[in-house]
């Protein structure tokens, strides 16, 4: 039987015990209450937020730093999740940060993850809202959503496209293009046949034509050779026979107009004899004059017909027909192989026609003095006239 004094200190016991639970108690309930937090609220908008419950861990940067106060639906919005939290005092929550969902281990819970934030960035106010974000699983999970509405949407197609009469028309379709393909096999084996035909015919005719071109590069050659001395020959002719008729034309126009020089001289010298003895018979003189004007006026012209006939003589009409004729041999002959010696005929030409304006420039200017002179000498006729007209009596005295 339990003695009194047992009962007593088992009291004793009982009664500490209870004690000191209640001061444990009201010591961590006293603190709770006590302790002061920092309030957030969070949206979750079309997000499920299972596996987080009330008390659940808030961490920020990876560092617990409050808990999950409270979770509600929204009541003007059945789609938005509100999420109140509580956040140690004097923890920075900037404007751009977000707040996800990260899973706890294997158990299936959630905690609230507050990531992000620039010290750039405004401090949020207790009482503010924070921006809900989404984790890398939440955008995979969407991404794997949507690619299996896709292959279900694929399925649903080839399902469609499979039926009983699509398979009946696909099978349809595969036996016309066998036979298509067996009767195209047989036609492209003639063809194949015919084309090996046109080669083996092509290789001959190539054959040929290279024959037939070396002989006829063979006659070409050989032609334009030819065409080549000949066309030399006559370049060399013509040049010849150019020079020869240039100088006989220079040799005649300098022989006229000597000739002319001579009887234009001496027409002067006797006008000058006739003026200085005019006591000669005046009327005399003035035939004299007049005669010797007409044979300078006969001299240049015959110059001058001498000149038409040798242009119009059958030497300068063949000069013409050579360079025509070695014109129509230059066409049809290899240009590139005459270039030189037609650039010698053409240089010899040049030289020649210089020659000739030089002689021509120089018998124009002789014929010009000579044709002053007769002007000055007509002209002394004619005072020389007047004056006897006017007084007759100087033929008596004379000079």
């Amino acid at each position: 039987m339990v003695s009194k004094a047992t009962k007593v200190r088992l009291g004793v016991f009982l009664a500490i015990g209870s004690l000191l639970i209640l001061v444990f108690a009201a010591a961590v309930a006293g603190n709770r209450l006590t302790q002061k937090w920092d309030t957030y609220y969070i949206e979750f908008v079309d997000y499920p937020v299972s596996g987080l419950q009330e008390g659940g861990t808030v961490n920020y940067q990876g560092i617990k730093v409050g808990r999950v106060e409270d979770i509600k639906i929204d009541p003007d919005n059945v789609l938005k999740v509100q999420v109140r939290i509580n956040i140690e005092p004097g923890t920075p929550i900037k404007d751009d940060t977000e707040a996800v969902l990260s899973l706890i281990g294997i158990t299936g819970l959630k905690a609230v993850e507050i990531r992000g934030g620039t010290n750039e960035a405004r401090t949020i106010k207790p009482g503010g809202n924070i921006k809900a974000g989404s984790t890398m699983i939440d955008d995979i999970s969407e991404r794997a959503i949507s690619i299996a509405e896709k292959i279900d949407l694929i399925a649903a197609n080839i399902n469609e496209i499979t039926n009983e009469q699509n398979r009946e028309n696909l099978a349809k379709i595969l036996q016309e293009t066998s036979g298509i393909l067996e009767t195209t096999s047989i036609k492209l084996s003639g063809t194949l046949d015919a084309f090996s035909r046109i080669a083996n015919n092509t290789a001959d005719l190539t054959d040929d034509l290279s024959r037939n071109m070396d002989f006829l590069t063979q006659n070409l050659a050989g032609n334009i050779n030819d065409i080549s001395d000949s066309a030399v020959e006559s370049l060399d002719t013509i040049a010849k026979t150019l020079n020869d008729e240039l100088v006989l034309i220079t040799r005649n126009l300098n022989q006229n107009v000597n000739d002319i020089s001579d009887q234009a001289q001496y027409l002067m010298q006797d006008t000058r004899f006739h003026l200085n003895n005019v006591g000669q018979n005046t009327n005399t003189l003035v035939l004299e004059s007049t005669e010797q004007i007409v044979q300078v006026s006969a001299s240049i012209n015959r110059s001058l017909d001498t000149i038409n006939q040798l242009l119009s003589s059958e030497e300068f009409i063949s000069i013409v027909q050579n360079i025509d004729t070695l014109s129509g041999q230059l066409a049809e002959a290899n240009m590139k192989d005459m270039v030189t010696n037609l650039g010698t005929t053409i240089q010899r030409t040049g030289i020649l026609i210089n020659t000739l304006n030089r002689t021509v420039l120089r018998s124009q200017d002789d014929l010009m003095e000579t044709m002053e002179n007769l002007r000055d000498a007509t002209e002394n006729l004619n005072d020389f006239s007047r004056q006897i007209s006017d007084n007759p009596a100087i033929l008596l005295r004379g000079n």
